[in-house]
């Protein structure tokens, strides 16, 4: 049976403050590890993306191959959520100076929506949610909450930190700083087999998206 579709702008600004942070909290700029549900469905997951700056309309494998994925099941409506996406941002440009940061470089952005968690966009309404709050990396919907349900996730907005096998090495819940960000997702990498060696001043600018 299909999800009641619920318009995007039904809920008020106060429904979206309660419902940011249900069950949330801090999971640890220290770095606590995710800790996944073992009757969920694992690792690898298909994402239905949507056409959106950085984004393309289609699917996405989460976790990608051979690189770390930065992942942030996030909310429209929610401010803390969409106060977040700069941030994140600030984050990739970063790690851009580094790394190689795209579809198929060593590390992957890739923010999603839960239709059973708050409002329920079209993947047209969603598009130009991610344009007003200025996303430009993979954004998509998690159509069954698989992925939510792996990892367990409760409040919005989280990020996590995941390795080519999904384990994540590093999540937060509620928000958190570019640095941590950065700082997680290296922890990510320094687990991958084949350590991806930071990018310098010769290797010259990365131009690719998410």
């Amino acid at each position: 049976m299909g999800v009641k579709r619920r318009p995007l702008l039904a809920l008020g600004c106060s429904s979206a403050l309660v419902g940011c942070l249900d069950g949330g909290g801090n999971d640890g700029e220290a770095g606590g590890d995710a800790a996944p549900n073992g009757d969920a469905a694992s690792p690898p997951f298909e994402l239905r993306t949507v056409d959106a700056p950085g984004s393309e309309d289609g699917e996405a494998t989460v976790p990608g191959a051979g690189q770390v994925t930065f992942l942030n099941p996030t909310r429209t409506l929610c401010p803390t959520s969409e106060g977040l996406i700069g941030t994140i941002g600030d984050a990739r440009a970063e790690l851009e100076s580094r790394y190689e940061v795209g579809p198929d470089g060593d590390v992957r952005f890739v923010s999603l929506v839960d239709p059973r968690s708050g409002p329920d966009p079209t993947p047209e309404e969603l598009g130009e949610w991610w344009v007003e709050h200025g996303g430009e990396w993979t954004i998509g919907i998690d159509e069954e909450g698989s992925i939510n349900d792996h990892y367990e996730v409760s409040g919005f907005p989280t990020v996590l930190a995941l390795d080519a096998d999904g384990e994540a090495h590093w999540r937060d819940t509620g928000g958190t700083g570019s640095s941590n960000m950065v700082d997680g997702i290296e922890r990510a990498l320094e687990a991958e087999p084949e350590t991806p060696a930071p990018r310098t001043e010769d290797d010259g600018a990365n131009g690719s998206a998410d």
